[in-house]
């Protein structure tokens, strides 16, 4: 019988480690979740500051009656919506439990400075409360 055990335990894990982790969590994490990797949080968040930094560039060369700098602009905010996008795991709940709280609000400021941003003459105002929700989630870190 112990025999029988030891031997299930073995195959248990040797099927466990040919699986791999990947496979492991879409068996243990419940449907409708998503699993960041700490590396891939790490590659967004430096996406999404080089994207923020390319947006406050944007906005200060921004003239009101320039369409160009204008398409710039909310391609930028499309960008940076994107990333956080991804960083939210398409809109499920992650492993990332401090991103998770905050992540759809900045989605939704993005949101809001992209229709300010599209007007006739644009207002890039909002672009701020996109880049102080960065800086108020951050204070802390």
């Amino acid at each position: 019988m112990e025999c029988v055990f030891k031997t299930s335990i073995v195959l248990l894990l040797a099927a466990l480690s040919i699986i791999g982790c990947a496979q492991i969590r879409e068996l243990t994490y419940p449907e409708g979740f998503t699993y960041l990797e700490k590396k891939e949080v790490e590659s967004l968040m430096q996406r999404m500051g080089e994207s923020m930094g390319m947006l406050n560039q944007l906005v200060a060369e921004a003239a009101p009656s320039d369409a160009s700098q204008q398409q710039k602009i909310v391609d930028e905010l499309n960008r940076l919506e994107g990333f956080a996008i991804r960083l939210s795991g398409d809109h499920t709940q992650t492993n990332q439990f401090v991103i998770s709280d905050h992540i759809e609000g900045f989605i939704s400021d993005i949101g809001t400075a992209k229709m300010f941003a599209r007007l006739d003459p644009p207002k890039y105002y909002k672009v701020a409360d996109v880049t102080n929700a960065c800086a108020n989630c951050h204070h802390f870190r």
